[in-house]
């Protein structure tokens, strides 16, 4: 079990180092929420990430989950 557990922190680890700076910092304010980051982050690198990181931690799954339903709303309301 442990060396499962290993495998896959390596894995999480090597993608996101692969994402870069730039991406992980937009992934990090999400995480985080600062000042309301979903204003502030930038989709495209969120979609990156998730391209990415998807699949390997539930909650950072569900706050992309939650973003792009935040996003997609709020794209539907600018429309109107």
């Amino acid at each position: 079990m442990k060396d499962a557990e290993s495998f896959e922190l390596i894995q999480f680890a090597k993608a996101w180092s692969d994402l870069g700076c730039m991406i992980t910092n937009q992934v990090e304010e999400l995480l985080n929420d600062i000042s309301g980051a979903s204003e502030e982050v930038n989709p495209n690198a969120i979609k990156t990430a998730k391209e990415s990181l998807g699949g390997m931690n539930e909650e950072i799954d569900q706050i992309f989950s939650e973003y792009f339903e935040w996003l997609e709303k709020n794209e539907m309301e600018e429309e109107e």
